[in-house]
Order: structure tokens, then C-alpha cells, then sequence
């Protein structure tokens, strides 16, 4: 993939290509999501770990959406930092968390981990996408924020089956241990190669002129778009998150599936993924932003409503169900991150990291949820299924009814 170099307005010039920019944030995403992703297939193994209840391994991923709902206050002040300081945060705070677990031995310590990854994505995700925004003009956005999340098949991909080995050949702490290695490594590299350019003095006006965050998140929930595209989100990520929050704990019980089988199991979920990212950058700046989120969550709604029937037909029919799951969502939530880029172009973080909260507390509600609901009525997956269509349905609506295609400057740059 070839991309233009984009330089700041005021700023050095750029010590690396963009493509070769965006290279570096893949490496460093991809360590950022295994970290989240390895939850979902091994929370079993998890909660066998540290002696709790399948219930309530699933809280401690609630906490971890719980430390999403800081990044409205995290936003304002990251719209006048360079972008690569807050992308550093990130890294520095999953490094900590993936040792607090290491060495957790209560369900205390496990939950300061937990909230701690919840905030290195809280910092770091926001920071790339408004750094792609500045970096990458509008019409050709899609193409660079999927390239960039490939990175979460990518950890799929590689992270799952790497942990259900290491988790088979040693134990559940020595893939958080590698983790923090690599962590530490990404934050290296981050700080060695991407350029530190200081925001526009424009956003650092307009910033500074925002006298509290009561006022940059009435500038920006006062707008019609903004209120539709922060209920999307919550509702893609619920749909999600209520049949994956047991997914794991599903193929073991159903199927009989070890933890390394379930790993490599787990490798047609990120190919699904990286077929959908793939997709993003080929179709979505063409076919437009909107109309492809609308009919990712079309998609999504009607293959979650044929997941329990394809599971009554065996493992092989139940991936195949995952798969056009895992298609339609990422197709969609890949096609919804360029539009959010552009709709507050002077104040990029702040609305990302609403959305960030936006997509948390979906995710707080449809794991707290799916875990009851599996708690309720152990090894179905149906009624998961059928909450989740609902979400997505929901989600369609808003889109449509609320979010208009931008279009966007032809320059990266405000």
C-alpha cells in the first residue's frame, strides 16, 4: 500500500514515509489488541486461573470497558498534545497491566490490570485515528484505517494461537508476560520513529478557549450527527460483545474444544476480520462511508439470527455462523472509524474519545449481559444471538435515520 506523505503545517519534516508510519502503528496496535482479543477464547482459563466463576471473570471485563468511560475527559486534553505523546501513554500503561496480572493472585489485582488495558486503548486508539485524519486526506481514508485494523485480525490471527500454546506448554501468566516484552519494545519504537509534531495552532487555540469539559462536550453532543453516531456505536459493540463474551467458554462446552484446538479454531474469526478490513480499504471509499456501515449492520443482523441454527448443525456450520458474524461487524465498525475522523475535523480526540466511551459502555452492557444470560441458560448460545440481532437492528436505524455521508477536503489538513 502506497501513501502520500502528508507534512504537518509548522513541523519538521516527517523522519519516515506515511506508509512506513502506518507500518509502525500496525506492529504496535497489533501487541495493544492481543491484549484485549486473548480475553474472549480464554477467559475459561482465565477464571480457572485466578478461582472464579465464569461470571465473574466476565466483571473483569466489564472493568475494563468501565476505564473506557474516562476518555471523554481524556479527549479535550489530548486534542492539544502530540499525537505520539498520547500514543506512548498507551503503550507505557499496557506494559504495566500486562505485568499487575502476571503477578496477580486475586481478583483485586486482576482488576486494576483489567482497568488499566481498558485505558491504554482509552489513549491509544484515539490518538492513531486523529493522527490518520491529519495524515491522510478524506477520500482515501477508509483505505488507511484499514490497513491500520488489520491489526486486530492480526492479533487474532497470531495472539490467539500463540497463548493456547503457551498457556498449554506453561501456564495462563506467560502470555501476558511476552506481552509486556513486546510492549515495551512498541513504545521503543514509537518514540524512535514517528515524529512528535505538535498540534496546529488552530487546535491549540480553539482548545485552550474551551474553559472546561462541560463546554467541548456540549460543542459536540449539541450536534444531531454526533448524538446518532455515539448510540451506533454503543449498539454495534453491544451486538458484539453479548454472544463474544462467551464464546470460548461456547466451543468448549459444545464442541469439546481444548484451549490450543480452540486457539487454532479461533484463526478462521481473524481471517473473517481481515477479509472484512481488507474489503474496507477496497470498497468503502467507493461505495461511501454510511452506505457501507448500513449494510455491514444488515449483515450483521441477519447472520446473528442465523447463528443458532448453523450451531445445531455442528462445529464446522457454527464457524461458518461465526464467520459472517465476525464479517458483517468488522466491515461495519472499519467503515464507521473514517466518518468519525471527519466529523469534528478541529477537534479529532475529543469526539473519537467519545466514541471510545460510546463503544464501552456498549460493551459493558452486552458482556455483563451475554455473561448472565450464559449464566442463565448455560451452552446456548440463541438467546446471545437474538439480544445481539436486536442491538444491530437498532444500530441500522440510527445510521440511517441520523449520520449523512461527509464529504470530505481533499487534503489531510485542515
Amino acid at each position: 500500500m502506497s501513501l502520500p506523505e502528508r507534512p504537518h503545517r509548522g513541523a519538521p519534516p516527517a523522519r519516515q514515509s506515511a506508509s512506513s508510519q502506518i507500518a509502525l502503528i500496525f506492529v504496535a496496535r497489533t501487541v495493544l489488541n492481543t491484549a484485549h482479543r486473548i480475553i474472549y477464547p480464554f477467559l475459561p482459563a482465565l477464571a480457572r486461573g485466578l478461582d472464579l466463576s465464569l461470571a465473574a471473570a466476565s466483571g473483569l471485563v466489564t472493568v475494563r470497558f468501565v476505564a473506557g468511560l474516562a476518555a471523554p475527559f481524556i479527549g479535550p486534553w489530548a486534542d492539544g498534545q502530540p499525537r505520539r505523546r498520547t500514543m506512548e501513554i498507551g503503550l507505557a500503561l499496557l506494559v504495566v497491566a500486562a505485568l499487575l496480572l502476571v503477578a496477580s493472585n486475586s481478583i483485586a489485582l486482576a482488576a486494576v490490570a483489567f482497568a488499566l488495558f481498558g485505558l491504554s486503548k482509552v489513549f491509544y486508539d484515539p490518538a492513531v485515528h486523529a493522527y490518520l485524519g491529519e495524515l491522510v486526506p478524506y477520500q482515501r481514508r477508509a483505505r488507511a484505517i484499514g490497513a491500520v485494523e488489520l491489526s486486530w485480525s492480526s492479533a487474532w490471527l497470531i495472539g490467539v494461537p500463540a497463548t493456547g500454546l503457551l498457556m498449554d506448554r506453561f501456564n495462563w501468566r506467560s502470555p501476558w508476560l511476552l506481552l509486556a516484552a513486546l510492549g515495551v519494545l512498541s513504545l521503543g519504537l514509537t518514540h524512535a520513529r514517528l515524529p512528535a509534531v505538535s498540534p496546529p495552532a488552530q487546535r491549540r487555540r480553539s482548545t485552550t478557549a474551551i474553559r472546561s469539559l462541560l463546554h467541548a462536550w456540549r460543542d459536540l453532543l449539541r450536534q444531531r450527527p454526533v448524538i446518532a453516531l455515539l448510540l451506533t456505536s454503543m449498539l454495534l459493540s453491544m451486538s458484539m460483545e453479548l454472544p463474544f463474551i462467551v464464546y470460548g467458554a461456547w466451543l468448549e462446552d459444545a464442541f469439546g474444544l481444548g484451549l490450543s484446538t480452540l486457539g487454532l479454531a479461533s484463526i478462521v474469526v481473524g481471517l473473517a476480520e481481515a477479509s472484512a478490513e481488507l474489503g474496507t480499504t477496497l470498497l468503502t471509499d467507493r461505495v461511501g462511508k454510511k452506505r457501507s456501515v448500513f449494510l455491514g449492520l444488515l449483515g450483521l443482523t441477519i447472520s446473528l439470527l442465523l447463528l443458532p441454527t448453523l450451531a445445531d448443525l455442528g462445529l464446522v456450520a457454527a464457524l461458518a455462523g461465526v464467520v459472517l458474524v465476525v464479517l458483517s461487524f468488522e466491515f461495519a465498525i472499519v467503515s464507521l472509524l473514517p466518518l468519525v475522523t471527519e466529523m469534528a475535523p478541529g477537534a479529532r480526540a475529543s469526539l473519537l474519545s467519545l466514541n471510545v466511551t460510546a463503544f464501552s459502555l456498549g460493551r459493558m452492557a452486552g458482556a455483563t449481559t451475554g455473561g448472565w444470560l450464559w449464566s442463565w441458560q448455560p451452552e446456548q448460545i440463541a438467546y446471545q444471538a437474538v439480544a445481539g440481532a436486536t442491538c444491530a437492528l437498532l444500530a441500522a436505524v440510527a445510521v440511517w435515520r441520523g449520520l449523512a455521508e461527509i464529504e470530505g477536503p481533499t487534503s489531510g489538513q485542515e
